[in-house]
């Protein structure tokens, strides 16, 4: 479920965001949408898409990649089930 969240001023100052690309940016907001309230998510690139980038052609896995890449986020895999985990949520 989606969640109204803020985001931090910081957040466009961030080394490492503004390493990333303009789509892997808005990823990182719209993740911390629909993560947990422990920054959580369920690592399902299609479903995302939907969730954050609907009427956009857009390939969210690589974004994914991007995010993971600067350590922003991580993924992991329990029960057979992939998620991710937002850094410092």
């Amino acid at each position: 479920m989606s969640r109204i969240r803020s985001v931090h001023p910081g957040f466009f100052t961030d080394e490492d965001i503004v390493s990333v690309s303009m789509a892997a940016r808005l990823l990182f907001i719209g993740l911390g949408v629909e993560a947990d309230d422990k920054g959580i998510f369920e690592w399902k690139p299609l479903t995302l898409k939907m969730r954050i980038f609907p009427g956009d052609n857009i390939d969210v896995a690589p974004l994914l990649s991007e995010l993971e890449g600067v350590g922003k986020i991580k993924s992991y895999e329990i029960g057979g089930k992939q998620y991710g985990a937002i850094h410092n949520f």
